[in-house]
């Protein structure tokens, strides 16, 4: 319908024009209507499109991406899907919800697969985005220094892009299930989706919590003989049918929750206790329920000041303090100041340790391969907590976990050949790998190239290696103990001393794994694999062969 004037105007030309030129104007509007009709359609399309980016260097990121588009189709949302490594810059400024999951790999730093996208958009200095709506959600580890950088970076530089905030920023721990539903519930009231909000609720998926007995905790360092290490094979028996076969597969994690010790939050509690602050043993048992799970054992600058408002006094700060000594000094007098100090207190996080068995193999058992980690803090010997929780099991303690999938890191098929590398612990995933591979006859070969201090204490899983060896199963092994000899010597090393049969498995096919501490194990190793590949195979374009083998998930990293 046109507007009076405009409908006036229309009438006096069709009056004052002769038949020739109505047939004209006709021809020309018969001509011009599908243009209108195309770019009408893209108008409808364009209206409220989703786009869900993730970058992942795990595979959290992905899996929960693919997940969320999943719920979101039930409720007829469409989401367009993509790996921030195959978006398309220029599709930027086109966006109008944009929702991103990224994951901090590193010191702070985005995953592999979204550095030229981060690259993009810090360095584009003209690029606005007025007509985006967005919401970032980050994954992390809260237990290091740069805990979400990449995703508060992100968050940070499309707001100053102007883009609008639809969704604050949410960061993840490593238990990401509950607030990533929340960020997901957010996501739903932006499109006003209530029944699905009500769905996600109802559903809301919890990991299978399973509880195991300690089988075995045997010590795999030869101390007698001077090892610097402590690297522990835990076997934990799982009952009642808790685990099933499918639960988990070689490449997976366990995610392990630890607590403090019975010894300590009992010294605790005698510290506390008294008429003012604990009435009865229900209040007791509470109270040491409570304490087994938070951080008190990691006091840091903010429960210090905590102390100083309760107290009014001044505490010194030329010492590290611990919690018993705080207490003792400063103590807590009632019932308001321990629940507030409580509350500042961070629960314990669950650490991740890869699986070392194979369900096909060990079935109702799950192994893991932990390294006590050792350190010195003011001339004094510490340890990790989860490691050092880990480490003084006993026999039939309880242990509660959850499987922790990595679908990134997985077996390929069977008559495709592979590479692992790995040192100290690195090796858990790689020993789950060879069972695997053995139990169901594998046609494609293995080697694998494994590294650690020294031979007759650090050779981890020597009997199962060399059994290996000899039967066929293993084709290659490549050994490298740093301090046998004058001239230390590293699994890179070995990878040169037969860097031609190494190109040749490469070139033809073979899958790379990885495991073990980014630095500078797994840093020296790909600068090692690039030197190949440019000296041996003759590519002065060692990217590029490398990016295809990451593209064709042929060179695949588990490293920390």
């Amino acid at each position: 319908m046109l507007s009076e004037s405009k409908n006036k105007i229309f009438v006096e030309l069709i009056k004052n024009s002769s038949k020739e030129e109505i047939i004209w104007m006709y021809g020309y509007i018969s001509g011009i209507l599908p243009y209108f009709q195309k770019n009408l359609k893209e108008f409808k399309k364009n209206q409220d499109t989703i786009t869900l980016v993730y970058g992942t260097e795990t595979g959290n990121a992905k899996n929960l991406a693919f997940s969320i588009v999943e719920k979101a189709k039930k409720e007829k949302i469409q989401i367009k899907l993509i790996s921030l490594d195959q978006y398309n810059f220029i599709d930027l400024k086109k966006e109008n919800y944009f929702f991103i999951i990224i994951s901090t790999y590193g010191t702070g730093e985005p995953p592999s697969s979204a550095k030229s996208f981060f690259n993009f958009i810090f360095q584009e200095k003209n690029l606005r985005l007025e007509n985006m709506k967005y919401g970032v959600l980050a994954l992390g580890n809260s237990t290091y220094s740069f805990f979400c950088k990449a995703g508060e970076d992100l968050d940070k530089r499309l707001y100053e892009m102007g883009a609008d905030r639809k969704i604050p920023l949410y960061k993840c721990d490593v238990d990401f299930e509950s607030k990533s539903e929340s960020w997901f519930l957010n996501f739903l009231k932006i499109f006003q989706i209530k029944k699905l909000e009500k769905n996600i609720l109802k559903k809301n998926e919890v990991k299978k919590k399973i509880h195991g007995k300690i089988l075995t905790n045997i010590l795999l360092n030869d101390k007698k003989k001077g090892s610097n290490k402590e690297i522990h094979h835990i076997e934990i028996l799982i009952k009642n049918n808790e685990l099933d076969k499918n639960d988990y597969s070689p490449g997976d994690s366990i995610a392990i929750i630890a607590e403090n010790s019975k010894y300590e939050v009992k010294k605790i509690i005698n510290i506390i206790q008294n008429k003012d602050i604990l009435d009865n043993s229900n209040e007791l048992k509470m109270l040491f329920d409570l304490l087994k799970k938070i951080k008190y054992f990691l006091f840091i600058d903010k429960y210090v000041k905590k102390i100083f408002y309760f107290s009014r006094k001044n505490i010194p700060n030329n010492k590290e303090w611990n919690f018993f000594d705080l207490l003792k000094e400063f103590p807590i007098k009632n019932k308001i100041l321990l629940k507030d100090l409580v509350k500042i207190m961070d629960p314990i996080k669950p650490r991740l340790y890869s699986i070392s068995s194979s369900p096909k193999v060990h079935h109702s058992e799950i192994h893991i391969t932990v390294s006590r980690h050792r350190f010195q803090k003011y001339g004094i010997i510490k340890y990790g907590f989860c490691s050092n929780f880990i480490s003084k099991l006993k026999v039939e303690d309880d242990l509660f976990f959850y499987i922790h999938k990595n679908h990134l890191f997985k077996l390929p098929k069977s008559n495709k050949d592979i590479i692992l590398i790995g040192t100290g612990t690195g090796i858990a995933p790689f020993r789950s790998f060879l069972y695997e591979r053995e139990f169901i006859g594998a046609t494609g070969r293995n080697w694998l190239f494994f590294g650690d201090q020294y031979f007759y204490t650090d050779f981890l899983y020597q009997k199962e290696i060399q059994n290996w060896k000899k039967n066929g199963i293993l084709h290659h092994v490549s050994l490298a103990f740093s301090r046998d000899q004058k001239d230390k010597i590293y699994v890179q090393n070995k990878i040169w001393e037969n860097r031609k049969e190494f190109f040749s498995w490469i070139e033809n096919g073979a899958y790379i794994y990885v495991c073990g501490k980014k630095k500078p194990m797994s840093i020296d190793v790909e600068t090692t694999i690039y030197r190949i590949i440019k000296e041996v195979g003759g590519y002065s374009t060692t990217e590029f062969f490398v990016k295809k083998m990451i593209e064709n998930g042929r060179y695949l990293k588990d490293v920390y």
